[in-house]
C-alpha cells in the first residue's frame, strides 16, 4: 500500500507542475481551435516518451496489444483529449480554484464504476462524504461568481466536460489495471495518447471553420499553428511530460489502491497545493467563503477514504 501512496504522490505533484504550467500558457489562446493545436502537440510529445520508454525497457513487443486494451486505451484517448481541451479553456475564463473543485466532484464516475464493475463497495459513510463534495462544489460555485462574476452557461457546460471526462479518464486507468494481464504501463499511455491526438485531429476543422466565422465578424484574428506555440513552446513542453508522468504514476497507484482511496485523496492534495499555488502565484484571494468550501472538500475527504 505504501508504494501506492509514492505512486500517487508522484502523480499529484506532476499534475500541480502541470496545472502551473497550464494556467501560464491558457490565457494566449484566443480560440478553441487553437487549444487544440497545443494539446495535439502534447499529445505527440506524450507518444513520443511513451515510445522510447517502452524501446528503452525492451518491451516494443507489447505494442502488439490486444483489441481489449486497445479499446481500453481508445475510451481513455478521447476522454483525455476532451479533458486537456476543456481544462485549458477553463482555467482561462475562470478561476484556478473553481476549476480544481469541479474536477473533485468528478472523482464520483470512477468510485460509482468501480463500485459496480469490481466490487470496490462504497459504505454509506462514503456516500455521505460524496454529498458533503457536492455541497463543497456549490460553496466553491459561489466564490467563483464572487471572484470572477455570475458564470455563464457555455462555462459551467466547459466545468462539466472538463470533470467528467477526468473521471472517465481515471476509471479507464483502472480498467486497464484489471484487463492489463502484464501489458506495460507505457505501452498503455502510449496509445491513449495516441487515441487522443487522432481525436484531437479530427475535431480540429470543424472548430477551426467556427472560429474563422468569429474571426470575420469581429473576433480576434486567427493565428498560425506555429503562431500560436511558439510563445508557449516551453510551458507545451514541461505540460507534456508532466502530463505522461501524472498519468503514468496515477495507473500504477490504481494497482496498489482502491478507487475510494486513490480519487478522493488525489483530487484533495490537489486542491490543497492549487489553493497555495493560486494565492501566491496567480493572486487569487482566498476569502472566508473559499476557505469553508476547502475545509468541507478536506471533511469529506476523510470521510471518503477513513470508513
Amino acid at each position: 500500500m505504501v508504494i501506492g501512496y509514492t505512486f500517487l504522490a508522484i502523480a499529484l505533484f506532476c499534475g500541480v507542475t502541470k496545472g502551473y504550467c497550464g494556467k501560464k500558457s491558457g490565457g494566449t489562446l484566443a480560440y478553441t481551435s487553437d487549444a487544440l493545436i497545443v494539446n495535439t502537440l502534447r499529445m505527440a510529445l506524450c507518444i513520443l516518451i511513451g515510445f522510447i520508454m517502452v524501446a528503452v525497457q525492451g518491451k516494443m513487443s507489447e505494442l502488439l496489444a490486444s483489441p481489449k486494451i486497445l479499446g481500453i486505451a481508445a475510451l481513455s484517448g478521447i476522454s483525455t483529449a476532451a479533458f486537456v481541451v476543456s481544462w485549458l479553456l477553463s482555467v482561462r475564463t475562470g478561476a484556478y480554484m473553481m476549476v480544481d473543485v469541479c474536477l473533485m466532484l468528478g472523482i464520483i464516475i470512477p468510485m460509482v464504476l468501480c463500485d459496480i464493475i469490481y466490487g470496490e463497495n462504497i459504505t454509506l459513510p462514503q456516500w455521505l462524504g460524496i454529498a458533503l463534495l457536492m455541497v463543497a462544489g456549490y460553496i466553491m460555485c459561489t466564490y467563483n461568481s464572487k471572484l470572477k462574476g455570475k458564470m455563464s452557461f457555455s462555462a459551467a457546460v466547459t466545468l462539466f466536460i472538463c470533470a467528467a471526462s477526468n473521471g472517465i479518464t481515471d476509471f479507464s486507468q483502472k480498467m486497464f489495471v484489471k484487463a492489463a494481464s502484464g501489458v506495460d504501463i507505457a505501452v498503455f499511455n502510449l496509445y491513449t495518447y495516441l487515441f487522443a491526438a487522432l481525436t484531437l485531429l479530427i475535431c480540429f476543422p470543424l472548430f477551426r471553420a467556427r472560429d474563422k466565422k468569429t474571426a470575420a465578424s469581429g473576433g480576434a484574428a486567427i493565428q498560425s499553428p506555429v503562431a500560436v506555440v511558439k510563445p508557449i513552446a516551453i510551458y507545451v513542453a514541461i505540460m507534456a511530460v508532466c502530463l505522461f508522468l501524472n498519468s503514468y504514476f496515477k495507473t500504477a497507484a490504481a494497482g496498489h489502491l482502491t478507487a475510494t482511496q486513490i480519487y478522493p485523496i488525489n483530487q484533495g492534495g490537489s486542491l490543497i497545493l492549487s489553493m497555495l499555488m493560486a494565492h501566491f502565484l496567480f493572486k487569487e484571494k482566498i476569502n472566508l467563503r473559499a476557505v469553508i468550501g476547502i475545509a468541507l472538500c478536506l471533511c469529506a475527504l476523510l470521510i471518503i477514504n477513513l470508513t
